[in-house]
Parts: C-alpha cells; structure tokens; sequence
C-alpha cells in the first residue's frame, strides 16, 4: 500500500507498507535506502520482505533528495535530512493503527546511518537495528574514499560536486554536492553507539569499498549492546549479484527470526 505524507515544511515523501496482514503481530520495522537511492532497490527490498515474513508490518520510503518518488533535488541530500526523513516517517506512523513500539530499523549506507542515529537518541523505541553497509561517520567515510577512490574523491571535493546517473529512470540523474561529506563530519555514529540498546546486526560485504570491513568492526567494538557482525561474501556496496541479495535477505531473516 502507497501513501503520500508532507513534513512540516510541506515537501512530499512516499511511503510503502508491506505485510499490513500481520497487524496483529504487534510488529512492525522501518527501512530506509541509501545516498541517491530509493524504497525499490535490492537492499531495501530484501531486508522488508525478511521482516514481512516474520511477521511484521514493515515501512519503506523515499527520502527526499533522492532517485525516489519524494520531493527533492539530489543536490540537496545530506545525513541531517535522512535523520530527518525517518523521525517525519515514524511520526506519522504514530497515528496507523499498527504502530507499536519499541520497533525495528534496518538502513542501507546513509540510511544506515540514519537509523543509528535514531537508535542512539531515542534507545527505549528501538527493538531490533539492523544496518547494511551503514555509514558510521565523516572520519570513516573519508577514510574509506582515501583509501580506495583517491582521485575519485578529490576530484569531487575540487569540484564541488560529483554526477549520479539513475540508471532505471536517467531524467533523474543529477549532481551530488560535496556539502553530503561536510554534513557527515557533523558525525560519529561510532563515539555513542553505546547509547544503543537494540539487538543488534551489522551486514556488509567483503569487497564494500565504502562501508568497509573496518568501518564496522569499529562500530561493532564500540556496541554495548547484543550484536553480531556478518560479512557477506564477493559482494560490493550495492548488492549488484544475484546472490548477494539472497544472501542479505537470508541472513536478515535467519537473525530476526532469532530475537523476535
């Protein structure tokens, strides 16, 4: 089921439930998608349908500034906007008739990022966490680019700006401005993930050049909480294989099954 929702500036998000059949359940998670993505993509989808099959209601959306259906210009897109993307999602959520708390959360890359910091500020309402290829923090995202797309990234910090191409919809594409690094500075999902109560799952992939190995062994040394670190193999930032998404999807659902 679709619904169009506006946040208090007016701007428009799209919003879809999935698995309203298990109201019932008292369950229910939030997922939200990554830099320059949207609710359909691969690591969305399959985190949603393991959830569903156990029995939750599940929300996706389309943060603004992104590939999806919301308001926005990619231009725009920052950390600060995912965060508040999410609050202005499960605010209204509050008002369905299957909100329950305390819920799931499950983000791919900046909405990993997202969900942590949701996780981190408000510990009571949060049951289960579940971040994919999550980005942790400025230091670490910085850190990764030097390592791995040197010129890449000082090209796009001399710029100003670096081009994204939507592949499935090109009248989408657009620039991606260099103030999405200076805006994760303002972060370090790392320093007070120990304000984290949830169960805890951190999913990325041996070849993540982004959200690397080391980025979340961080993360996960810095958890206080239940936890488990599983890393998926010959798989990359995006879920691009075939079986990198039965593998998301598996192990999302093998884990949940676990800790409902």
């Amino acid at each position: 089921m679709r619904f169009n929702i506006r946040n208090r500036q007016g701007e428009e998000l799209e919003i879809a439930v999935d698995g309203l059949e298990n109201a019932a359940c008292g369950r229910l998670a939030f997922v939200q998608h990554g830099l320059s993505g949207h609710k359909g993509q691969v690591m969305v989808r399959r985190p949603v349908q393991a959830f569903v099959d156990n029995g939750f209601v599940v929300v996706s959306f389309d943060s603004r500034h992104s590939f999806g259906a919301s308001d926005g210009s990619l231009e725009f897109a920052t950390l600060t906007s995912f965060i508040e993307d999410l609050q202005t999602v499960v605010e209204w959520a509050k008002n369905e008739n299957f909100y329950n708390e305390p819920f799931a959360l499950s983000g791919h890359s900046l909405g990993g990022g997202s969900i942590l910091r949701y996780a981190e500020n408000n510990p009571e309402k949060v049951s289960l966490l579940v971040p994919v290829s999550a980005m942790v923090g400025g230091k670490y995202f910085i850190r990764s680019r030097l390592l791995n797309e040197n010129a890449a990234y000082q090209q796009w910090k001399r710029d100003g700006k670096i081009y994204r191409e939507n592949k499935n919809h090109p009248e989408l594409n657009g620039w991606l401005s260099f103030n999405v690094v200076k805006d994760m500075l303002r972060y370090d999902l790392v320093r007070e993930a120990d304000r984290i109560r949830a169960k805890t799952l951190l999913i990325t992939g041996d070849k993540d050049i982004s959200s690397t190995i080391y980025n979340n062994s961080k993360l996960f040394e810095a958890l206080k909480c239940q936890k488990q670190f599983k890393i998926l193999s010959d798989c990359e930032h995006l879920f691009t294989k075939p079986q990198n998404a039965q593998d998301l999807y598996q192990t999302v659902f093998e884990w949940v099954k676990e800790n409902v």
